[in-house]
């Protein structure tokens, strides 16, 4: 049996965009570090929010929610959000099944994401 991989969690801001990259696994036990992880991009003073997803390696309806509020919260304030991948197999499903693919500003890495949120050259 293969052990879990812990959530890394990882913040970085650079040009006005605030990337918080997760790897691992997000579930309910884990997901404490990545959601404060988001809060503090909110409460930045960068010009844009980018998610990346990329590393992840399991997430369950935790992810879910904590994607969902998170873009409305960024919304709320004005700030653009979009989450980078590639995403895995399994993402694609999760986010596909769900309808959340259609809600949440997915892109296909991280280039396209900072496209998406409208904060390249910010």
């Amino acid at each position: 049996m293969i052990p879990p991989q812990a959530a890394v969690v990882s913040t970085a801001e650079s040009s006005g965009i605030f990337t918080v990259a997760v790897s691992g696994e997000v579930d309910v036990d884990a997901v404490g570090p990545f959601e404060e992880a988001l809060a503090t991009a909110l409460r930045s003073t960068a010009h844009c929010t980018i998610v990346d997803i990329s590393g992840l390696t399991f997430a369950d309806s935790t992810l879910l929610g904590l994607l969902l509020s998170t873009k409305a919260a960024h919304e709320d304030a004005g700030r653009p959000l979009a989450i980078a991948g590639p995403l895995r197999p399994w993402a694609t499903r999760l986010f596909t099944v769900t309808g959340t693919a259609e809600f949440l500003p997915l892109a296909d890495d991280l280039d396209a994401a900072r496209q998406l949120a409208g904060c390249v050259g910010s």
